[in-house]
């Protein structure tokens, strides 16, 4: 069976999607890495290990799936944030092959104080916004991803 095509009209919004999701990552990005690094000594992806691990994600295997990232750069995470004192952790107690993770008290700490960050300047930008706009927004995303009101919610 032959594929369609994709109109002119088609590759245009495609190519406006990309452009806006592009744009608008690096201005987040831009805004919040400085001030999360400064505040808090951490950046954006060891925020959302943190908050998964908060989560419930004890397990690297699972932070891994959960994060969609290879389980070698969980790894490495883990053990930046073992360094750090923010995560520990320990072997299973119903299955000693696997090793258990919880966030530390200062993990805990830096998590709750990154997402008061977090809110704070996402919540400015959100407001900008119709809360019809917001809500269709948000359906879209979860729509695109697959995964309503999952994630590395913060």
């Amino acid at each position: 069976m032959a594929s369609k095509t994709p109109s002119a009209d088609a590759h245009q919004e495609v190519t406006r999607f990309l452009r806006g999701m592009w744009r608008f990552n690096r201005a987040l990005t831009q805004q919040l890495e400085p001030l999360i690094e400064s505040r808090h000594g951490i950046d954006s992806r060891i925020f959302f290990v943190l908050k998964s691990i908060q989560g419930g994600k004890h397990y690297p295997k699972m932070l891994a799936e959960h994060l969609r990232i290879p389980s070698t750069l969980i790894s490495r995470y883990l053990d930046q944030l073992d360094k750090q004192g923010l995560v520990s952790r320990s072997i299973d107690g119903q299955d000693s092959r696997r090793t258990r993770l919880m966030l530390t008290e200062a993990g805990e700490r830096v998590t709750r104080e990154t997402q008061e960050t977090l809110y704070t300047l996402v919540g400015a930008q959100l407001a900008k916004l119709d809360p019809e706009v917001l809500q269709g927004l948000l359906t879209a995303l979860d729509s695109l991803t697959d995964t309503p009101d999952e994630g590395p919610a913060a």
